[in-house]
């Protein structure tokens, strides 16, 4: 079974990498990670894009 785990996202750069980094590290592989980015102003945007280069079963939504 295959898990979508959604996180909305606004000005939490201080959380966001921990949190992305507790999620990835999980035994159970078989999930996607739905960041939605609802227009922050600081980087977290910035670090949502960069983790989901890097791993496929990550995708981001930005939103104005």
């Amino acid at each position: 079974m295959r898990v979508a785990i959604l996180l909305a996202t606004y000005n939490s750069e201080r959380y966001l990498e921990p949190l992305i980094e507790s999620l990835c590290n999980q035994t159970y592989r078989d999930f996607e990670i739905i960041l939605v980015d609802d227009g922050s102003k600081d980087n977290s945007g910035t670090i949502c894009d960069k983790y989901a280069e890097n791993d496929a079963r990550i995708k981001v939504i930005h939103q104005n």
